[in-house]
């Protein structure tokens, strides 16, 4: 959702945002490509699709992190933390 109570879109947009996610660790941490399933997931809360990325993901790719935060800034997403 965005910070407006609009849906995002295109529907399919997790799915691509946690692929290019898994491009950028594979491209960084060759041989890493099952961390990419549980660094960022894609599921439905309420209706609403949203992407779950693990905070490991900064440790992990820094790049891939800052490039998805900016991602929701720019759009406009809101943005939930566990921390």
């Amino acid at each position: 959702m965005t910070h407006g109570g609009k849906p995002f879109r295109p529907g399919d947009w997790a799915e691509r945002l946690a692929g290019v996610i898994t491009l950028f660790v594979k491209e960084r941490h060759p041989g890493s490509s099952t961390a990419s399933t549980w660094l960022a997931v894609p599921f439905v809360d309420g209706g609403a699709r949203c992407l779950s990325v693990s905070g490991e993901l900064a440790d992990i790719c820094p790049e891939a992190f800052e490039f998805v935060m900016r991602f929701a800034k720019d759009n406009e997403l809101v943005v939930e933390s566990d921390a």
